[in-house]
């Protein structure tokens, strides 16, 4: 997965409704081997299928947003501290640090009260245009 050029990912976002400028960019980084077995213990088993476990036990965010590669990629990753992850990836891939676009991150609480109302759960990026002006401050 070749990297792109910041200008290229505003261009991409922006094509997608986003507002580019808004949206911040982090690195997607490894995690230690004994916690990625904690998020997934089923070969080829999807972040989707295994978000459950992982949300509730061992991440503090769910975040939404985008593999910048050509062209973006959505994606669902978790945050832990200060540092982003991606355990689908990792779990079944050969795993290189990646930058990411974050679109929005939720805590815990904030999944569990979407998961009471909406049966589209886990949040996906449909979601984020479903739910417009609760997100204005990214999506033109």
């Amino acid at each position: 997965m070749g990297t792109l050029e910041i200008e290229a990912i505003h261009q991409q976002l922006t094509d997608l409704n986003f507002i580019a400028d808004k949206i911040r960019l982090v690195t997607v980084h490894a995690m230690p081997a004994e916690e990625l077995s904690k998020c997934t213990t089923t070969p080829n088993e999807s972040f989707y299928n295994s978000y459950m476990n992982v949300i509730y036990k061992h991440a503090q965010r769910y975040v939404l947003g985008y593999i910048c590669q050509d062209p973006l990629l959505d994606q669902a990753i978790i945050k832990i501290g200060e540092q982003y992850f991606d355990p689908t990836k990792q779990a079944n891939e050969n795993f290189q640090p990646y930058q990411f676009a974050i679109l929005t991150e939720f805590t815990i609480f904030d999944m569990m009260k979407h998961a009471k109302k909406n049966k589209d759960f886990p949040p996906d990026i449909d979601y984020l245009f479903s739910q417009k002006k609760h997100f204005k401050n990214i999506i033109i």
